[in-house]
């Protein structure tokens, strides 16, 4: 958290803050210490200090602060200078010791309690939260250090914690863009998508041209498969933020789960405006190509996204069931035998596996392929269709024939091409069994 904005925060909860000080004596700390005469031997030592800060000529504050420090080292607002001035000088550690000191001597100087947070925000924020709350409780009316606590906390990862801050922070503010904003945020990132849609929503009432809570809707939206209504959303945080790559691309998703395939191809070519295509763009153009059945076009994106993304399991195995599209049978033996080595228990893999082999008349190896399927789902009348004629091809004719019985018995007749062929097999294959016999 930079300094600077911790200064407009403070300022504007009208907290004495030492780096915005213009007086000409010695300020008196936040707390309730009793005041000085008004020949102060040392006053001209925190004049000095003063001075300097307000010029943020930090470096210049330190060697009267410490004087002064020297002769009376139970003063808080004095630790509370120090500490500003060594957070202007980027010496956190020192900060944070001066602002602790500040607080050990006036536990009830908030300001030191918010600058202690802002310091250690980031490198510890769950301490930081604790500052934040110690701050809360000396201002019960402000609602900026809640919304800190909540920051703070969210940053720790405790979630919870900190949507209770923000909640508690917008009781008191309902209006804050931030706050609305910041609970939406952590509410997404809590798979709390329908709650996470109404605080951005409350958001970007408060903020009409608040793209970030746009883009936090759409991506609420999108994650709850309300795809239309994210596409919308989507737009609408693309005409505040039109370079948005990222954005570009989930509304591509959106788009793509809704048939939409030239809009979200449209989009995917604004995602790769300017950049080399991605993995992750790449399959979505050959996904959405599969879908129109335009299976050169889909192979050539698939091709390059696997380049890109070799270790893509789900990548290889649509090229193969690309390949099986085109023709290229051998192919496609070759890319899904490897996906189902790394993923034996992938039904979809070996099914299309199995009907590459089928396709390139590998009929023992179909079977096979077929068995192993079998204990993975149970066999649909076409899978039975299929292994008739590969027992047919490979002369195993008892059983092709109960293949060819279990494919009728299941079909029911639905598909008059295959009934029929089924049927004739079966009588053309029982004479020649009987004449086999016979002999």
């Amino acid at each position: 958290m930079r300094v600077g904005v911790a200064a407009a925060w403070l300022a504007a909860m009208g907290i004495p803050l030492a780096a915005q000080s213009q007086r000409k004596t010695p300020a008196k700390t936040p707390a309730t210490s009793a005041p000085r005469e008004k020949e102060d031997p040392l006053a001209h030592l925190l004049q000095q200090a003063n001075d300097a800060i307000d010029k943020m000529d930090f470096a210049s504050a330190l060697d009267p602060l410490q004087k002064y420090i020297a002769q009376r080292p139970d003063e808080p607002y004095a630790h509370f200078q120090l500490g500003y001035a060594y957070v202007g000088l980027k010496r956190p550690e020192d900060a944070k010791a001066e602002f602790l000191r500040a607080i050990a001597l006036d536990p009830k100087m908030a300001a030191a309690h918010l600058n202690l947070g802002l310091v250690l925000v980031d490198s510890d924020p769950a301490a930081a939260a604790e500052a934040f709350r110690h701050a809360a409780e000396l201002h019960p009316t402000e609602s900026r250090p809640r919304f800190l606590a909540g920051l703070s906390l969210e940053r720790a990862g405790k979630f919870p914690e900190a949507i209770e801050q923000y909640r508690a922070a917008l009781k008191l503010s309902p209006e804050d863009y931030e706050a609305r904003f910041a609970l939406g945020r952590v509410l997404l990132r809590s798979n709390d998508t329908a709650g996470a849609e109404q605080e951005f929503r409350a958001a970007i009432a408060s903020k009409g041209d608040a793209a970030p809570a746009r883009l936090g809707l759409g991506s609420a939206l999108l994650t709850q498969k309300k795809y239309d209504a994210a596409s919308d959303a989507l737009a609408d945080y693309l005409k505040f933020k039109p370079d948005d790559q990222s954005a570009h691309f989930d509304r591509a998703l959106a788009l793509l789960n809704l048939n939409r395939f030239d809009d979200a191809l449209a989009e995917l070519d604004r995602a790769e405006a300017g950049a080399s295509p991605s993995a992750e763009t790449l399959k979505m153009r050959g996904e959405i190509f599969m879908q129109q059945k335009k299976w050169k076009e889909a192979s050539s994106a698939l091709k390059q996204a696997l380049s890109l993304s070799a270790q893509d399991a789900e990548l290889a195995a649509w090229n193969g069931h690309v390949d099986i599209a085109l023709k290229d049978y051998p192919a496609a033996i070759r890319i899904l035998t490897q996906v189902y080595t790394r993923n034996p228990q992938s039904a979809d893999v070996l099914r299309d596996l199995a009907d590459a082999l089928y396709l390139n008349e590998n009929y023992a190896a179909t079977l096979d392929a077929m068995d192993r399927l079998a204990k993975l789902e149970t066999p649909k009348p076409g899978s039975w269709f299929v292994r008739a004629i590969c027992y047919d091809k490979l002369s195993r004719k008892a059983e092709a024939i109960e293949a060819y019985q279990k494919f009728l018995d299941q079909d029911g007749g639905q598909h008059d091409t295959e009934d029929f062929q089924a049927r004739h097999r079966i009588l053309v294959l029982q004479r020649e069994l009987g004449q086999t016999r016979k002999k």
